[in-house]
């Protein structure tokens, strides 16, 4: 059977600490590192959510695990103890909002089951968008770009963009520019209306 390890190393790449035997049959899917603490997600038919204690590089810890269905492939900090995961259940893209300021009992605060069967996030970090000014973030799909607000610990569907292949995104001041492969589309942060388009 399959098992997945998580190894502390010197400078001299030298062994200090381990937690081995994280999702028996399963593997890893993401990893996020943040201060103290690790979080792995492994998959097969569950996502367990794996909480790591890593103060103490000789004795690193398993400090608690969540299982829900599905699996999130990229992880991203919106504040110490909050993280959005990104990923899959059954054929649809998943988001989830996790509450780990109890590293023994992490939550999944809430999640968003979105009508799309892929987003590039999935397999690269740099598709996503955070604005914590405005506390949004955006995100591509294959039909177009959507955009979500997190408040309040809710996931929030504020726009949804169709007609655009997204790709990128980058907020400057309170617009929003959403980068396509044919165009670029500005929207207004404050009523999230479209107030330009360029054709490229």
């Amino acid at each position: 059977e399959s098992e997945n390890d998580v190894y502390v190393l010197d400078e001299k790449l030298n062994i200090r600490g381990s937690v081995q035997g994280l999702g028996l049959t399963e593997r890893i899917y993401s990893v996020r590192f943040i201060e103290d603490k690790g979080y792995v997600v492994t998959f097969r038919q569950t996502d367990p959510l794996y909480v790591l204690d890593l103060s103490d590089p000789a004795r690193p810890e398993l400090k608690g695990e969540l299982k829900i269905p599905g699996y999130s492939a990229y992880l991203n900090p919106i504040t110490k103890d909050k993280i959005l995961g990104f990923g899959k259940e059954g054929s649809q893209v998943k988001i989830s909002l996790f509450d780990v300021s109890q590293p023994t009992q992490p939550a999944e605060k809430d999640k968003y089951i979105l009508d799309e069967y892929w987003s590039e996030v999935l397999s690269t970090h740099h598709a996503f968008l955070l604005d914590k000014k405005h506390e949004i973030f955006f995100l591509p799909g294959g039909k177009g770009g959507y955009v979500f607000s997190y408040k309040n610990d809710k996931l929030e569907l504020r726009k949804a963009i169709s007609g655009v292949s997204a790709k990128r995104a980058v907020y400057i001041n309170d617009y929003l520019y959403i980068i396509a492969e044919d165009k670029i589309t500005v929207l207004n942060e404050i009523d999230w209306e479209k107030i330009n388009e360029l054709e490229l």
